[in-house]
């Protein structure tokens, strides 16, 4: 191997590919994916938290039924869409990056629309307070292990510092108001079972195939082993 193959490597690692940002609480926050570590702790509280008489918890037997799934699901998407745009007249090259996003955004909302049915079924058995103590392990990468910020004093009127850890009871606090499946979507990221990036920071441009956009906006179909027979 050399130096080269080597420093690409680690680049990739590192890269910013790796990390989405959410809105929760009405600002944007960073979530890096689990490092290999974070991800095999995590697997083994799950196990540890989980009914002692459940099949043990397999994060990549989970990841593998996803990508099976999804798999199905980008290409029935990507089906529709090219069905609508030669209906239409149009190429199958976007124009103009306007165009480009415009077919992300379709394709990212018709995957998660197909998606969304099966997830109880391939994650039923990961519970809120598990999804929590997964999310709280991506906190830490980005911020450390403790957070502060200023809470108002009922008696002086003045803000004043409070510190707190960052664990499942934070992320539990911190996503109490969100609606819909925030929580479950961030928790889908920073585990590796979501490989989506959002059309607005996609890299898309013009001339690009529907290919090469559904590629780059919600992944590539042929991770998937076979195409199963899922609406």
């Amino acid at each position: 191997m050399s130096m080269g193959n080597l420093q690409a490597a680690i680049e990739q690692a590192t890269s910013k590919t790796h990390v989405r940002e959410f809105e929760v609480g009405g600002q944007l926050l960073t979530f890096p994916r689990l490092s290999i570590g974070d991800q095999g702790a995590f697997e083994t509280y799950v196990r540890e938290t989980s009914d002692k008489d459940a099949t043990p918890f397999s994060l990549a037997a989970t990841r593998n039924k996803a990508s099976m799934v999804m798999g199905s699901v980008i290409t029935r998407a990507k089906r529709q869409l090219e069905e609508e745009i030669l209906k239409r007249g149009e190429s199958l090259v976007a124009q103009t990056e306007g165009q480009a996003r415009a077919w992300a955004d379709k394709l990212q909302d018709d995957v998660m629309n197909r998606f969304s049915p099966y997830v109880d079924r391939i994650f039923g058995g990961i519970n809120r307070g598990q999804m929590l103590s997964g999310v709280a392990r991506s906190m830490v990468a980005a911020n450390g292990k403790t957070v502060t910020y200023n809470v108002k004093n009922d008696e002086t009127g003045e803000l004043e510092p409070v510190t707190m850890p960052i664990d499942a009871a934070f992320v539990d606090k911190l996503f109490s108001g969100e609606p819909g499946r925030v929580l479950e979507d961030v928790f889908l990221w920073v585990v590796g079972l979501n490989e989506q990036i959002p059309g607005s920071k996609a890299s898309l441009k013009p001339g690009m195939t529907l290919d090469d956009i559904v590629k780059k906006s919600v992944g590539d179909a042929e991770n998937s082993e076979r195409e199963q027979d899922i609406a």
